[in-house]
């Protein structure tokens, strides 16, 4: 319930954004994405997950030609093996937020680079798969962003868009004993995409 209400949330954020648009200083985008989580080690134990593909969807806002904001939201699935012999599958969610420094590049300009730093949660849904270990539970985990890329205008306000994104969590156990490892994780998060500027 709390992933639907949080995801729920995050929607009309996203949606609420364009109410404060100006003309030109609004772009929605929607990417592909690899997604690859490291593996991580904790007491003794190891989380080794599968990679995987996904979608990432943007808003963002330019105050001016040197900063923009940008909210985000992303779907992914995959696999996570514990070296405890345990594995869960679960659908993952992001909802991020992040301040882009645009490097003052004219809108008119062609190539518009930007590297980004933000936060959020990504929301880990209850196994998925009857493969899993049994007894998982959804968990909720507040994420560090850090990014960059480039958009390139292709023709009027269509552009393509391609970047990397690293997030920082702490890796999902699931509320499962024997797939419990406190680490720190990150998931790299390559994209491309088109952009729509309005």
């Amino acid at each position: 319930m709390r992933i639907k209400v949080s995801l729920l949330i995050a929607a009309l954020a996203l949606l609420s954004l364009p109410a404060f648009a100006q003309a030109g200083n609004s772009e929605v985008s929607v990417n592909f994405t690899g997604n690859f989580q490291t593996q991580t080690t904790g007491f003794g134990l190891t989380d080794a997950p599968s990679d995987s593909g996904g979608v990432l969807v943007n808003y963002r806002y330019h105050f001016n030609r040197w900063s923009a904001v940008e909210a985000n939201y992303g779907h992914t699935q995959f696999s996570q093996f514990y070296s405890s012999g345990s594995i869960t599958q679960s659908a993952v969610n992001e909802a991020t937020f992040a301040y882009q420094f645009t490097f003052g590049i004219s809108k008119e300009a062609r190539f518009h680079p930007f590297v980004e730093a933000g936060t959020g949660a990504l929301f880990f849904s209850a196994p998925t798969l009857s493969g899993s270990n049994a007894g998982g539970f959804s968990q909720n985990r507040p994420v560090f962003l850090y990014g960059g890329g480039v958009t390139y205008r292709l023709v009027g306000r269509l552009s393509a868009q391609a970047g990397y994104r690293g997030l920082v969590y702490k890796a999902p156990d699931f509320a499962v004993t024997s797939q419990f490892t406190n680490a720190t994780t990150q998931m790299a998060e390559p994209y491309v995409g088109l952009t729509f500027r309005f």
